[in-house]
């Protein structure tokens, strides 16, 4: 088995990254399970983002793609990396650390391609290359039956999302309504700070009760760990809003140094802290601070969701959200999260 990036042995179906989640153009991209959040990613080296995990499961159990690719457990730890040349179509396997790397240079990732093009098959980046023919596979992975399954799958997505986008919409025709209901807490919704990841998401509702509770969730603050090299992210939470007492929960499985600033007369009753690796705080002081870490306290309240549209039915976020409403009294106002996170505004 390489330890740097092996050439399989079939050739990508044209719409497999599409049908993994992955919607923009970039020439290669690579797909990665993690398993903290049982939900497979991708990366282009530019955007990363949450993919479709059923497809995903169905690509790495189909019998012919299984048989070559079992031995890197990519349906189960985020070890190796599966690499897609969308022009060639070739797919490859390498680790992690080598996979985000050459994704973050793009020279490396055209050696790859012109290496192949003058060889049938590179059966080991890292050693000898082996020029003998051989013959290539064409896997059609969408029969009638997984056809199917995604055209359901597709349908009650569609469904959910229509269904909240008018659930929503009614909210807010209430909230006009009613001149005396509290304000809606806006977040920001522009971006997940410099550095951070393009999948920006969050959830809010209209707060009734007599102080309100913020979660701020990420899996990373920054993208160069690997293996047992857990180096601390920094990212900067701003609060704005003034209208009631605000309980502020922060969440992350990489260890982050949480910087939180607060606009004049914002009343912050609290911050909790959930987190796998050591997490740190600052900007604040005299205010109650619970930390829930497994490598800081021994203990998590929940796992690290991040995308609240693909999460929020997920066992692991409800049971974060429902740990936080109970330890709290107060039900979730408002959400916001990315992969990669560096900057948030509560507002």
């Amino acid at each position: 088995m390489s330890n740097l990036v092996k050439l399989l042995n079939f050739t990508a179906h044209p719409q497999l990254e599409k049908s993994l989640g992955y919607k923009s153009n970039h020439s290669w991209v690579a797909f990665h399970w993690e398993p903290e959040i049982n939900q497979v990613m991708y990366n282009d080296g530019k955007n990363i983002g949450a993919g479709i995990t059923v497809a995903w499961q169905i690509f790495i159990q189909h019998p012919l793609v299984n048989s070559q690719v079992k031995d890197y457990q990519l349906n189960e730890t985020d070890k190796y990396w599966l690499i897609v040349d969308r022009q060639n179509r070739n797919l490859y396997v390498g680790t992690a650390k080598i996979v985000s790397t050459m994704l973050e240079q793009p020279e490396s990732l055209n050696l790859l391609a012109c290496l192949d093009e003058k060889a049938d098959v590179v059966s080991d980046f890292s050693q000898n290359f082996n020029y003998s023919p051989k013959k290539r596979l064409r896997i059609n992975l969408f029969d009638q039956n997984i056809k199917s399954l995604i055209v359901i799958t597709a349908s009650v997505l569609i469904a959910s999302i229509t269904f909240g986008s008018w659930l929503l919409m009614r909210s807010r025709f209430k909230q006009q309504a009613n001149q005396n209901e509290v304000p809606i807490a806006v977040v920001n919704s522009v971006a997940c700070g410099v550095g951070g990841s393009n999948d920006f998401s969050s959830f809010f509702k209209t707060s009734n009760g007599e102080k309100e509770l913020h979660l701020v969730g990420v899996y990373e603050a920054r993208s160069d760990h690997h293996g047992g090299y857990h180096p601390t992210g920094t990212i900067n939470v701003k609060i704005e809003r003034k209208n009631q007492p605000v309980i502020l929960a922060i969440s992350s499985y990489e260890p982050v140094h949480w910087n939180i600033t607060l606009d004049k007369e914002v009343k912050l009753e609290k911050v909790i802290i959930n987190g796998y690796h050591d997490q740190e705080i600052s900007g604040i002081s005299g205010i109650p601070i619970e930390e829930f870490s497994y490598q800081g306290t021994g203990s998590y309240l929940g796992k690290f969701a991040y995308q609240w549209d693909k999460f929020h039915h997920h066992p692991s976020t409800a049971s974060l959200v429902t740990k936080l409403e109970q330890i709290t009294n107060t039900n979730l106002t408002s959400f916001q999260g990315c992969y990669r996170g560096t900057n948030f505004t509560i507002k």
